[in-house]
Formats: structure tokens, C-alpha cells, sequence
């Protein structure tokens, strides 16, 4: 899944299940993500057990909403505070999209800085949809486990 906004982009990829056979179902649905986040002249690269796979089909879901305009919340978070959307969008043909990295999922350039790394997106109607088709291929190759 890729997104672009004025001064970067953020890309996010499953890489593999966190554990191959936890008998425990939370941990058999944790998920290692690849996380590349670039802005202005600064890129980060990083794998990180930040998301789940039933997050990953939440994320979907509310990238869906915010297509239609009609998300339940402007804001989705996850369990892990990593990672967070905002949506700020108007009722027009683009969106506005807020990021916010923390904890393990923060830039490395930011390291130094306590304060959460935030990264405006703005992707059009086509760049959202691919991202949500995006993320539906990354789950039919890592769905939920029961």
C-alpha cells in the first residue's frame, strides 16, 4: 500500500505472520510489516510487529469509508500505538490524510525527538483505491487465522 502527499510518501507492506504457530490467537495474528516513509529528503525503511490481521482489514475498511466520505471516525488506531490515520478531509475529489509514527514505527531520522512524527497525505480517489486493492491482495495472502 502506498500513499503520497506533498512532501513524502508512505508505504506499507506485509512481510509475514509475527509467530508461524502460536497456539495463542492474538499472536498467531500478528503481523511484520514493512514500513518506507519518506519526507522531503529524509527516507526510513523498517520491519515492525505493529498491526495485526484484523487491523490490516480494519485499516481497509476505513480507507473505504473515507473514499465515500462516510467513515465512522475521522481517526483509526490500532492496539500497538505506532500507528495511527486521521482523516481531514473535505467533501471534494481529494483527501487529507494525517499520519502519525511513534514508538517502533517512528523515522529513524526522528529518533532523537520524544514527540510522535506526523506525514501529510493526499492521495487521489484513484492512489486511495489502489491502496485499499492493495491491502485486500496483502490479505488473501495473509488472512485472519482462526
Amino acid at each position: 500500500m502506498t500513499l503520497t502527499g506533498p512532501t513524502g510518501s508512505f508505504e506499507l507492506t506485509i512481510l509475514d505472520y509475527e509467530y508461524s504457530d502460536s497456539p495463542r490467537f492474538l499472536e498467531r495474528n500478528g503481523l511484520l510489516v514493512h514500513l518506507r516513509t519518506r519526507h522531503q529528503n529524509h527516507e526510513w525503511a523498517q520491519a515492525a510487529p505493529v498491526l495485526s490481521t484484523w487491523e490490516m482489514e480494519i485499516l481497509r475498511d476505513w480507507m473505504r469509508s473515507v473514499v465515500d466520505h462516510k467513515q465512522q471516525s475521522r481517526r483509526i488506531t490500532f492496539v500497538e500505538p505506532e500507528l495511527s490515520f486521521s482523516d481531514f478531509s473535505a467533501q471534494n475529489d481529494g483527501y487529507d490524510l494525517r499520519l502519525k509514527l511513534s514508538h517502533e514505527a517512528k523515522p529513524g531520522w526522528q529518533f532523537g525527538d520524544k514527540q510522535p512524527f506526523y506525514l501529510t497525505l493526499s492521495p487521489d480517489v484513484k492512489q486511495l483505491k489502489t491502496a485499499i486493492a492493495d491491502l485486500d491482495k496483502q490479505l488473501k495472502q495473509f488472512p485472519v487465522r482462526d
